[in-house]
């Protein structure tokens, strides 16, 4: 199974998760899936933000059951448009979304995308919130493609692949839980 990152525990429950994708996309189309409302919804979350420094970058993950959803706060703390978005969650702490593109005179462009995520918590969250980023960047994909994620039945869907993801970034990390 090839993972697409790795963390780095800090101690004191605070990690910071780094995640790398490639893309068949040019950084635009990337782009666009990352700050559009209509697209994040394809394969994140709902989103309302006011894309500029200081603006609102606030989510509601979809991959619950309707009505015990809310929306988690954030704000945008850095934006050089279409390479870089960081922003803050309520629950995920700072995201930094960085997009390179590759190939450059190519007949197809395609798109590295790099994400780091510093957080707080319980570093036994750590390998869910791993397996749970590389979910979301799969589906990102599928995205791109022209694809959208069925969240009525997101749960029971990746139920499996989501724990074999965390058993095997689990065993990517110190001990410590």
């Amino acid at each position: 199974m090839e993972l697409l990152g790795d963390a780095v525990l800090h101690g004191d429950d605070r990690a910071t998760l780094r995640l790398a994708r490639d893309y068949d996309h040019p950084v635009a189309a990337v782009w666009t899936a990352l700050t559009v409302p209509a697209l994040t919804r394809l394969w994140w979350a709902d989103l309302r933000t006011d894309l500029q420094v200081g603006g609102e970058f606030s989510l509601e993950w979809l991959t619950g059951p309707p009505g015990e959803l809310e929306w988690w706060p954030g704000e945008i703390t850095a934006m050089d448009a279409p390479r870089l978005l960081e922003h803050t969650n309520s629950e995920h702490g700072l995201l930094r979304w960085e997009l390179e593109p590759l190939d450059a005179g190519a007949l197809r462009a395609r798109t590295r995308l790099r994400l780091t995520n510093d957080l707080e918590g319980e570093d036994a969250w750590v390998p869910m919130s791993l397996a749970a980023w590389h979910l979301h960047l799969d589906q990102l994909a599928t995205a791109l493609d022209g694809g959208s994620v069925d969240w009525s039945g997101w749960a029971s869907a990746t139920n499996l692949r989501l724990r074999e993801l965390r058993a095997a970034y689990a065993a990517t990390l110190p001990r410590t839980y």
